[in-house]
């Protein structure tokens, strides 16, 4: 004799598998175990934006709070891929942001991505936390400012992000970091400032120390603090 689990015990089982080819092999178990993972799955990944679309991940998982997509193949690759060959994202952002209001994190790697698509990421999902944009194109800064602008809070995990910036980086024009909460480091901000030629502006937040790095060769900066 065969006992079936109650719907509830076997979502709060289900919940423990994080991995997506552990989650498959449990969709495929029977009907009412497909049904029930289709309706507990919270995260999902897409290694080929063009394998699926949209609405089909929004009918199979209707209730989504992450979402990874990949667009076009290995950089390695690229030679192999004309130019306007696609991986377009507004089409899925498009559709998540009438399907999944409460999606919280969104991945995209390798996609073309747009500042209008930007903008309804930043104004459509309730609880959005996440935003991560690897090898993406498409946008500009004003899909940044959208992003930035319209974040309520920001929350400092490293301590020393501003140090993630690589030595050879000297393009910075606009710095803006009057929404955050904490102090960042001053020295990696001194020395990102010093390489930086051609900033024009740099917004601080009320927590940050007072600004002594601007000497008489830096008068070319505006400096604003929140």
């Amino acid at each position: 004799m065969v006992y079936s689990l109650p719907e509830e015990v076997l979502d709060h089982v289900f919940s423990f598998i994080t991995s997506d080819m552990d989650r498959n092999v449990v969709s495929v178990v029977c009907k009412s175990w497909y049904e029930i993972e289709r309706w507990c799955r919270r995260k999902v990944f897409v290694g080929n934006c063009y394998a699926v679309n949209p609405g089909i991940m929004i009918r199979r998982f209707p209730e989504l709070r992450a979402v990874e997509l990949k667009g076009k193949p290995h950089f390695a690759d690229f030679n192999l891929v004309p130019d306007g060959w696609g991986g377009y994202a507004c089409s899925w952002i498009d559709e998540m942001s009438r399907a999944y209001p409460w999606l919280e994190e969104i991945r995209l790697k390798q996609m073309v991505v747009s500042d209008e698509s930007l903008e309804l990421i930043s104004t459509t999902f309730k609880t959005f936390k996440v935003l991560v944009l690897s090898s993406c194109e498409g946008f500009s800064t004003d899909g940044l400012s959208a992003i930035a602008s319209n974040c309520s809070e920001v929350m400092e995990l490293s301590g020393r992000w501003l140090s993630n910036f690589p030595d050879t980086f000297t393009s910075l024009e606009s710095l803006n970091i009057s929404c955050l909460g904490f102090e960042v480091s001053f020295s990696a901000l001194e020395r990102l400032v010093a390489r930086s030629p051609n900033l024009k502006t740099l917004r601080l937040n009320r927590i940050s120390p007072p600004w002594r790095g601007l000497g008489k060769e830096d008068h070319r900066t505006e400096v604003w603090r929140r």
